[in-house]
């Protein structure tokens, strides 16, 4: 059974733009509309597809490689130190999107 493999430790594996991301993902539209969106209501940084990735603190990186993750087409998703460089209240709302995203998912190495 295979995983999609997101560490928080390693969140983004593009250096240019979020698009690149998003390809890598292989996020349609209506997921990136919705990435989009839940990303600024959990960082308060509005981004875009052309949004530099070097221009991400840490913490939003995790973000969003966490919504990457949710928002793909992957069923199954292993998430290695989800919490790196989160707050409590960013991990708490990412934790609760993965409660809710339907998917199988392993949660390991929290911190």
């Amino acid at each position: 059974m295979s995983y999609l493999i997101a560490d928080g430790q390693h969140p983004l594996v593009c250096a240019d733009a979020v698009r690149d991301e998003i390809i890598l993902y292989n996020l349609g539209v209506e997921e990136e509309v919705l990435l989009f969106a839940k990303f600024e209501r959990i960082t308060a940084k509005k981004i875009d597809a052309e949004s530099k990735l070097e221009a991400l603190s840490g913490g939003q990186k995790v973000v969003l490689m966490a919504l990457l993750a949710l928002f793909s087409p992957a069923p199954r998703i292993e998430f290695l130190h989800l919490s790196h460089s989160l707050d409590d209240d960013k991990a708490t709302q990412i934790l609760d999107m993965i409660k809710q995203s339907g998917k199988e998912i392993l949660l390991k190495d929290l911190s």
